[in-house]
């Protein structure tokens, strides 16, 4: 059989999985894609690394078949412009090699194949591995659809929140005009006008760096007194704390500022206070530290006097969708602590938990400090 009796590509059937299958012998594409076809696949055949190229052009494959050794353009440099294609580089491809050119194996899999089989093949290993790989592919084609699904889900809620958060705002204002000679009400007020611009911040940054493809958060590092702002968060949280009995007590040395992001650092600190609020016990009180750290850190600490964490929460600490504890557990994502290390430790710093001496638990982390210039 020549060459051009097997290049033309069947009509496609979308219903099936997809093999492209290339070796520069037409007798091993047609005998391997007799056998494809009758296990209800569908098979795209090329005699050539160009071909294969070609044929990639017209319709992406589930897998590819691809033979090692071939005149021309061979197997692995067909296998690093694939990789090197961001269209392709996902497709599994799985190497066709002569049980003597076995030694060449790491080589195949440092251009990116994930798998091979030795010719002559066993049908049965061949279709083992071809439907392996191609349920593989297609999880994670699914996984990714429902990641993208999920993401275009959370800017949607996110671009909608500005509206309410804008009239929670505006609210807020208005009530501060007239709260002039209640300074309990006019805190209140002040709370929600600042929570609220918090809220618009962070999703208008968000939304932002969505709209530049930027999958890890963006931070605007600058010098940053943590004392001021524990002090900032602890009077903001204040009426959260007076509703359970509890009381907020600051405990600032002096320390040289921290180079970091202000609002994040921030999120974090209203994420370990409020679990210190809801998780621990009513009539308590709850310390925040702040001052030096390890060196050329400076710390923060959140000191509860609640029930602690067991052994087994402790190792599941800082995991996303995990819950400290059942209290409030259906307001939780079980993203806050997952979100705070992740964002501490893209600011150069450390996270972590402690059990508190005489009961309790400790939540600190360490930011780097300014760097002075000399």
């Amino acid at each position: 059989m020549t060459p051009d009796a097997i290049a033309p590509a069947p009509a496609p059937n979308p219903a099936k999985p997809l093999v492209l299958v290339v070796d520069d012998q037409a007798a091993n594409v047609q005998a391997v894609g007799a056998l494809l076809a009758q296990n209800d696949l569908d098979v795209m055949p090329a005699l050539s690394g160009e071909q294969a190229l070609q044929r990639l052009q017209q319709r992406a494959p589930d897998l590819i078949l691809l033979d090692m050794m071939m005149p021309g353009m061979d197997g692995f440099e067909v296998c690093r412009r694939l990789r090197a294609d961001p269209r392709h580089a996902a497709v599994p491809i799985v190497f066709l090699t002569a049980a003597s050119e076995r030694h060449l194996l790491v080589r195949a899999f440092a251009a990116g194949a994930v798998d091979y089989v030795t010719k002559p093949f066993v049908a049965e290993e061949l279709l083992a591995r071809v439907r392996t790989h191609i349920d593989l592919k297609r999880a994670r084609d699914h996984l990714a659809r429902i990641a993208r699904e999920c993401n275009d889900l959370t800017q949607i809620v996110a671009h909608d929140l500005k509206s309410p958060l804008s009239s929670i705002r505006f609210s807020a204002l208005m009530l501060l005009q007239r709260l002039a000679a209640d300074d309990r009400l006019r805190d209140l007020a002040e709370s929600i006008r600042d929570s609220s611009d918090d809220a618009l911040r962070f999703i208008h940054d968000y939304l932002e760096q969505w709209a530049e493809g930027e999958l890890k958060r963006r931070f605007e590092r600058a010098p940053l007194d943590l004392g001021v702002l524990v002090r900032r968060v602890v009077e903001r949280m204040q009426p959260a704390a007076a509703s359970r009995n509890q009381a907020l007590v600051l405990h600032a040395q002096p320390c040289d500022p921290a180079h970091a992001d202000a609002t994040a650092v921030a999120h974090v600190v209203e994420n370990l206070v409020s679990n210190a609020i809801k998780y621990g016990p009513a009539d308590a009180r709850i310390d925040l530290e702040v001052g030096p750290g390890a060196p050329g850190m400076v710390r923060v600490a959140v000191c509860d006097r609640g029930p602690g964490l067991s052994e087994a929460a402790q190792k599941q600490l800082f995991q996303r969708y995990v819950r400290l504890g059942r209290r409030a557990a259906e307001h939780s994502s079980g993203l806050g602590l997952a979100i705070a290390k992740q964002d501490i430790s893209q600011l150069g710093g450390h996270l972590w938990f402690e059990p508190r001496e005489g009961g309790g638990a400790v939540f600190a982390f360490d930011l780097p400090v300014l760097a002075r210039s000399d």
